[in-house]
């Protein structure tokens, strides 16, 4: 029988647990690391990379992976960002970019592509993935007072769902690139009616008291309307989902 803590102990576990935001037994950090894309062919590197997806997070140790294709708010038409989760830093610091498996699977590609940036961002909200396929809202944020902004966000996704609206929220920071620093919250939904439910609310006073709050501690860089379909999951998620492992909604192409 496992050892029962004192009801002290216990309290003293719950706060060590919400002030590092993630549960107390995942001694990692999960890591999103994100390849930004351009090409003339979005269809043809959706294809490719739904098709080479399983071998290529296979052969890094990847928890999953997903492309995302922008509906609106892309800085340049073209932009596609391919992520790549995984479940701690060591596992993201110890991929080989070069291994057989990519150049295997990279040879495949017949897209023309340019590659503009390749950042890594650590996960500060988590989520589990519910589902493969998804609508996202994703707001690039530098924030000025980054902890009363993380308390801001925790309020306004308590108020969304207080107020019917069923959506994932998850943020993120950049530890890489021109972004290091910054944040990116992500609300997402399953179908985009809600998604856009949500945003009407923004003129209703309880969302527009937030967004006071949130415009306060930070200022918005980017915003970013994606169209979502999972790529690949690795099956150890459904595991560490039950022992309550963060996980990150993977988002990709559309179709």
């Amino acid at each position: 029988m496992p050892k029962i803590l004192p009801s002290k102990s216990l309290s003293a576990i719950v706060l060590t647990i919400l002030s590092m935001t993630l549960p107390l037994f995942a001694k990692s950090e999960p890591v999103m690391s994100l390849i930004t894309i351009n090409t003339s062919d979005g269809a043809g590197y959706a294809a490719w990379a739904k098709n080479s997806a399983r071998a290529i997070a296979t052969s890094n140790k990847a928890s999953a992976m997903g492309l995302c294709s922008p509906m609106a708010g892309a800085e340049q038409m073209g932009d596609h960002y391919l992520w790549t989760f995984f479940d701690s830093q060591a596992t993201a610091w110890s991929t080989d970019s070069q291994n057989p498996v990519m150049r295997q699977e990279v040879a495949k590609m017949k897209v023309q592509r340019t590659i503009k940036e390749w950042d890594n961002w650590r996960i500060l909200r988590a989520a589990p993935a519910t589902s493969d396929r998804g609508y996202f809202w994703n707001i690039i944020v530098k924030a000025e007072n980054p902890a009363s902004y993380l308390s801001t966000l925790d309020k306004l996704d308590a108020a969304l769902k207080a107020n019917g609206h069923d959506l994932t929220m998850q943020v993120f920071m950049a530890d890489t690139g021109r972004r290091a620093g910054h944040f990116m919250v992500s609300l997402s939904a399953s179908e985009g009616a809600k998604l856009g439910a949500a945003m009407d609310d923004r003129t209703e006073p309880w969302f527009g008291e937030l967004l006071a709050g949130l415009e306060e501690a930070g200022s918005t860089c980017m915003d970013l309307l994606c169209n979502a379909r999972l790529f690949m999951r690795h099956l150890k998620i459904k595991a560490l989902l039950r022992i309550g492992m963060p996980l990150m909604t993977v988002v990709s192409a559309s179709e």
